[in-house]
């Protein structure tokens, strides 16, 4: 116990001492500090950038990534620069793209310094792809993790939360605004968010402290400051973040675990997700009721053991977990959706044997297929479980979820990778997605 309360003191004051020395030089004068994009369709895009201190402005240049394809360069704006905020962030946004094409932009300044990245666009009907999916980095980390993503060109990266480690616990813009600015300007993380778009959600460590929920005074700042510098999907009205989009025939669903979670002691009703949340989750299963898969990244463990006394994942929320659990069955949903989760600094993969809380349930019945990506860079422990496949607590890894739409089907691999790009033993698993239901094909190579 006692070893643990000094670890606990020695992150928090590192996360002090990250966020009250003073941010690093981003660029040189007249340059692009950083810039990534995300809020991908199939014939849009957004790109956010930071300009260096005194930049006036700045462009958005993007061409399809094809030899000779300079003449169909689009420009935003039009004419001239666009005007950077009051903290040198601009927000460009992408229409008239066409579908499934690859393009490469450029981020340009009056001085004539740039920042170059690369996306891909979705197809508005069957289209194969590629997610990679983690959590947990230490603040600017600078690992080949990183590279070895790079290296497995995803069309997506799913960042999963904790993205920084600063635990900021008061409501400081300027604070959070250091954390994006040192994160983005490290130079192989720069890389991977600048050669594919990026769908990020916080956790407890990027969003407050510790296990952080709607009491923490750093939520207001959390959430502006990600409204910010995030090129996320539309939001919706209220604090919390959770946002969906479609890839292909693949609805996407990514839900805010942190902005309004009730403390696990707390006398009113427990609730993860908060009321309007929840309703949102509910109708966004509706709507995707039809389509041959759902991923949902949820960036907590949602397989704990019933009687589990801790106040991280699901198991203090089993009322809600459960309510909506018994949505997805009603909806016939259950085998068809894969779950992306973070938090804990392990990865694994269950096939469906562990993950059903809904009513009625039997030691037969079978939940939907649940995937750990992490720990990116930071020390190695292990949450929730069990898990079908096991659990590998090592550190640098990633998730990787393959996806072939033949039209008329889906063959879907959800894998665990590990610093270099390797695949870890055992924690592979083959779908075939299908009219109503994804039926394993292999459950492990």
């Amino acid at each position: 116990m006692v070893s643990l309360c000094w670890l606990v003191l020695v992150a928090s004051l590192l996360g002090w001492l990250a966020v009250a020395r003073p941010a690093p030089l981003l660029a040189q004068a007249g340059g692009v500090a950083w810039a990534w994009s995300g809020a991908i369709t199939h014939e849009s895009a957004t790109v956010v950038a930071r300009v260096a201190d005194g930049v006036t402005g700045a462009r958005l240049v993007i061409t399809p990534d094809r030899a000779g394809a300079e003449a169909d360069a689009m420009t935003v704006p039009s004419t001239g620069m666009a005007a950077p905020d009051a903290h040198g962030v601009i927000r460009f946004a992408v229409t008239r793209l066409s579908p499934a094409t690859r393009y490469r932009y450029r981020v340009e300044t009056p001085s004539g310094e740039r920042l170059d990245g690369r996306l891909r666009t979705w197809a508005d009907g069957p289209f194969s792809f590629r997610v990679t999916f983690a959590s947990c980095a230490t603040t600017a980390s600078n690992s080949r993790v990183f590279d070895a993503i790079r290296s497995m060109t995803p069309d997506l990266f799913v960042h999963m939360g904790d993205f920084h480690y600063l635990n900021i616990s008061r409501n400081d813009h300027a604070a959070f605004r250091r954390g994006y600015d040192r994160v983005l300007s490290s130079p192989r993380q720069s890389a991977l968010y600048r050669s594919t778009p990026i769908a990020y959600m916080f956790d407890d460590h990027d969003f407050g402290a510790n296990n952080a929920d709607s009491t923490s005074a750093s939520g207001p700042a959390a959430g502006t400051v990600y409204r910010e510098r995030v090129p996320h999907y539309a939001l919706q009205p209220g604090a919390s973040i959770q946002q969906s989009f479609t890839i292909g025939r693949v609805r996407v669903i990514v839900t805010d675990t942190r902005t309004a979670r009730a403390p696990v002691d707390a006398d009113r009703p427990r609730t993860m997700l908060g009321e309007a949340q929840v309703r949102w989750l509910e109708d966004e299963f509706e709507k995707a009721k039809d389509a041959p898969l759902v991923i949902w990244v949820n960036t907590v463990p949602w397989i704990t053991k019933a009687n589990e006394a801790t106040s991280e994942g699901w198991a203090p929320y089993a009322e809600e977990r459960t309510r909506l659990a018994d949505r997805i069955e009603a909806l016939g949903l259950t085998a068809r959706i894969v779950m992306l989760s973070g938090d804990g600094h392990m990865s694994a993969i269950d096939d469906g044997r562990n993950s059903a809380y809904m009513s009625g349930r039997t030691p037969a019945t079978r939940g939907f297929v649940v995937a750990h990506g992490a720990p990116l860079d930071r020390w190695t422990r292990t949450k929730g479980g069990p898990y079908s496949h096991g659990v590998s607590r090592r550190n640098h890894q990633f998730g990787m979820l393959d996806v072939a739409d033949t039209g008329t089907a889906l063959d879907v691999t959800v894998s665990v990778r590990n610093g270099t790009g390797g695949l870890v033993p055992g924690l592979q698993l083959s779908l075939r997605c299908e009219k109503d239901a994804c039926v394993p094909v292999s459950h492990t190579q």
